[in-house]
């Protein structure tokens, strides 16, 4: 333990207080969610499920296909990504949540375009040089082959690019200002909005994604059939607040405060 100048905590004692300030958040979070009407609940529950059916997708728990495994492997990004951002979430840290979810959303994207045109997944898997898989697979390249596909993407611009604010700064920037006020916080404290925005935000690519990825894999239909229905299950436990909302959501909230 170490104590800065004027008892300020700095070093292991900063780094204590700070985990403790999160494991509150953590514990804090899991107790009001419970509380938040009935599809936020339900919608993390069925996060749940998902994530079980990628874990199992990912390290080919029903049959092995004996070939490159990338799909699987996708699977596997997209779970890890999915349950950093619900950790992260928990923790309060709900900018870096949001971070993730547009790693989910860029692999939801991909296994669309991979379902509705065969040709791109090989393609992908074996380009010329590295840098042109880069440049005709880049999130936004992905986008314009799904649109010229007549197949809008599941992650479209708008939402790609509000994603993206939590990662790129700017003179604008407010760290984990998920509150009305807009306040900026450090992590480790509780938001209700920003919760609610990650829960819906994590949802919606993780549901795309299971699907494309079980419609890929293409197992026997008592297999399929359960990993289809849990990601529209998912989908219908989503709520409204999500991130191409969240302007008027707190511009409502706002004027019903008056």
């Amino acid at each position: 333990m170490k104590a800065g100048h004027g008892n300020v905590p700095e070093g292991m004692a900063f780094l204590q207080l700070v985990w403790e300030q999160e494991d509150d958040c953590e514990s804090k979070t899991d107790e009001r969610i419970p509380t938040l009407g009935e599809k936020a609940p339900l919608c993390l529950e069925r996060v749940g499920t998902v994530l079980s059916f990628l874990d199992r997708m990912a390290s080919c728990w029903w049959e092995c296909r004996s070939n490159d495994h990338i799909v699987e492997y996708l699977c596997g990004r997209v779970g890890s990504a999915a349950r950093a951002a619900l950790r992260l979430l928990r923790f309060g840290f709900y900018d870096e949540s949001l971070f993730a979810c547009r790693i989910v959303g860029e692999v939801a994207n991909l296994l669309h375009l991979f379902c509705l045109d065969k040709n791109a997944l090989d393609e992908w898997k074996t380009p010329p040089e590295e840098h042109q898989r880069k440049k005709g697979f880049a999130a936004v390249e992905v986008r314009k082959k799904l649109e010229a596909l007549q197949q809008g993407p599941v992650i479209k611009e708008d939402r790609y690019q509000l994603l993206s604010e939590s990662v790129h700064v700017n003179p604008k920037t407010r760290p984990q200002a998920h509150n009305v006020l807009r306040v900026p916080m450090m992590g480790g404290q509780l938001q209700e909005q920003g919760l609610l925005l990650c829960l819906n935000e994590i949802a919606f690519p993780l549901s795309c994604a299971v699907y494309f990825g079980a419609t890929l894999l293409d197992y026997e239909d008592d297999i399929k059939r359960p990993i289809l229905s849990s990601a529209i299950e998912l989908v219908e436990a989503i709520g409204k607040m999500e991130i191409t909302e969240v302007g008027n959501y707190y511009r409502w909230v706002w004027s019903n405060r008056q």
